[in-house]
């Protein structure tokens, strides 16, 4: 099945205009990323003294800033009274509903039939269900477009069939070409963040101090005692986004031995085609797939100049300690992984905020801590 996938994703490479690796080889300067970088900010942001080695990433600063801007849909992190109402809630209805009913997850490993839901997923974005090519169910392939699964397959075999005779360049990414890529698309991450975040954008030169002002008061939320270890609570999102990757692949009942049966007599037939995938055109297509997006690393290196006095700040400015932000990530993960289906919200979700939080008013958060100067941003 990852064959047949590799196999789709070069065909659709070979019909490109161009190649995405050839795109962003004819975009991206032949130096490498640290050397890029510092010359951009240096030219942007000549009074910022840089580290003798750039971190990635764009600095601690961006990092955690792009961690906040994932959990924001989540909690309100822009306000400490009230995230410690939300996470009084949270924690209440871990305890009282998700852990009670995270026991009657499946207890049978799910990991390979998560890779198998991930590859089903993936061949179906391209046209392809291996559910309905096995003759086992053709639902999934019209409810994901892919009412042509034959003659999807039948074109990519003919397509593997005359590569040995086409002319398949290597990847025309050298390595330090692919590290600038990857920088600039880390770059374009940092960009969108502060949208989210009720911050300046990052062309702003006021985003640094907001920012500090933002973890600062972020750094005094006490950690809640909690029903789990953050460990568990990793362990028990990810099942459960297997769980959901291999019911949106192969249904709500797949965990069932009926659902299993279906899914294991698919893989049977799949195991018994002969892809004629040649290794180098596969380790290609490996690669190509492994790419960040050209409109990324577009915005990215747009975002070097125009952002170069906070990425500067964020390579030479530490950031305060955040103790909550791990437990925050865990729990934003956790929601997402709370699929319809999956497990039911919990009676005390249904409560009004309003009250939780008005029952601690008194409660007192630590005072601010001292945030670092940035002298060439005052």
């Amino acid at each position: 099945m990852i064959k047949l996938q590799s196999l789709l994703g070069l065909q659709t490479q070979a019909q490109a205009e161009m190649r995405a690796d050839m795109k962003l080889a004819s975009m991206l300067p032949e130096v490498t990323s640290d050397a890029y970088l510092r010359a951009t900010l240096m030219a942007h942001a000549p009074n910022v003294q840089l580290p003798a080695v750039l971190p990635e990433g764009g600095g601690a600063l961006l990092s955690m800033m792009v961690k906040l801007a994932a959990v924001a849909p989540v909690f309100p992190i822009t306000n400490p009274r009230m995230l410690l109402a939300y996470l009084q809630r949270a924690v209440a209805s871990l305890a009282a509903s998700v852990l009670p009913q995270a026991q009657f997850l499946p207890a049978v490993p799910m990991k390979n039939m998560a890779i198998a839901a991930r590859v089903t997923l993936a061949l179906r974005a391209q046209g392809l269900c291996p559910m309905a090519l096995a003759d086992v169910d053709a639902r999934f392939a019209a409810q994901a477009g892919a009412t042509d699964t034959q003659g999807r397959f039948s074109s990519a075999m003919g397509f593997a069939a005359a590569l040995p005779r086409l002319n398949m360049p290597p990847l025309a990414l050298p390595a330090p070409k692919l590290q600038l890529a990857w920088q600039m698309a880390v770059l374009a991450q940092a960009a969108n963040a502060p949208a989210g975040l009720r911050l300046p954008a990052l062309s702003d030169p006021s985003l640094t101090r907001a920012l500090l002002n933002q973890l600062g008061a972020l750094s005094t939320v006490p950690v809640p005692v909690m029903p789990v270890s953050l460990d568990e609570l990793q362990a028990m999102a990810e099942q459960l986004q297997d769980l959901a990757t291999i019911q949106e692949a192969f249904g709500p009942d797949a965990m069932t031995p009926a659902g299993v049966a279906r899914v294991n007599a698919m893989l049977s037939y799949m195991a018994s085609l002969r892809v004629p995938m040649p290794l180098p055109a596969q380790s290609l297509q490996v690669q190509l797939d492994a790419l960040p997006k050209f409109d990324d690393v577009a915005q990215g290196t747009a975002t070097a100049s125009a952002g170069a006095m906070n990425i500067a700040a964020s390579m030479s400015v530490p950031p305060p300690s955040v103790p909550i932000l791990p437990l925050l990530e865990e729990l934003a993960g956790l929601k997402q992984a709370l699929t319809p289906g999956s497990l039911l919200p919990c009676a005390r979700c249904n409560s009004e905020i309003g009250n939780i939080a008005a029952s601690m008013a008194g409660t007192q958060l630590p005072p601010l801590p001292q945030l670092p100067q940035v002298p060439f941003l005052a």
